[in-house]
């Protein structure tokens, strides 16, 4: 089943545009990242699927679970099944970890309860009331993906998770992403510098260059074709 569809998406910033035609679909189940260099459009794609602010949407759609989400409102679509984890992690750091948590209980329909969600995250249990603004950036990593946990979502967008993290914290935040595919049955929605972690976690990558989906492929297939790393990633 085809749970996330992006169709023929065009978006920019002001009178600029910076997506054009962007087609995406992804499957239950999935782990699918976007890739690309920096500044081919990969974070505008998903700030445009989990409705952030600034990018506008200047044609094409978005649909999740079949429903056509292009125009709802940033805070209904927690409610739509999206969950997302921005770059830069973006927790409230005045709040302690049970109420970073408990923020997006409160504003879901249908949320996961605490203790099924710090489940996952061992070292947040024995910091739960510690200010997010005391923790790691590792730590806040964590916690910015347990909120996004929290409200029960069908597909978890995740923006640049492993960025500013030393490598040992890298492989915690690939295996969270993992299990949490894997036990939840989560579909997630990966956008990554760190293209070693998106081959390690992913199904499926699509390639995005000047604003465009120029290829798609698996890991494996990306192993094999090093001209295609060079060309869109530098690596």
């Amino acid at each position: 089943m085809t749970l996330v569809e992006i169709e023929d998406l065009c978006a920019g910033y002001g009178t600029g545009q910076v997506l054009f035609d962007v087609s995406i679909d992804i499957e239950e189940g999935e782990i699918v990242s976007l890739l690309g260099r920096n500044g081919a459009g990969k974070s505008t794609t998903m700030r445009c699927v989990a409705g952030a602010e600034p990018p506008h949407v200047l044609d094409g759609s978005i649909r999740v679970n079949g429903e056509d989400i292009t125009d709802t409102k940033t805070y209904k679509r927690a409610n739509k099944g999206i969950g997302y984890v921005p770059e830069e992690r973006r927790v409230w750091p005045g709040l302690t970890i049970t109420e970073n948590i408990r923020m997006a209980i409160n504003n879901t329909t249908d949320p996961l309860d605490m203790d099924r969600v710090l489940s996952y995250f061992p070292r947040l249990q024995d910091l739960e009331d510690k200010a997010a603004r005391n923790l790691s950036g590792g730590e806040q990593q964590m916690l910015a993906i347990a909120r996004a946990l929290a409200s029960n979502p069908d597909v978890m967008l995740m923006d640049e998770p492993s960025e500013g993290l030393a490598p040992y914290i890298v492989r915690d935040v690939e295996e969270v992403i993992t299990t949490l595919n894997e036990e939840e049955g989560l579909t997630i929605f990966l956008v990554e510098q760190n293209v070693v972690m998106a081959m390690d976690v992913s199904d499926r990558h699509y390639f995005i260059d000047q604003g465009q989906i120029v290829d798609e492929m698996t890991p494996s297939k990306l192993k094999e074709r090093p001209e295609v790393r060079q060309k869109y990633l530098s690596v």
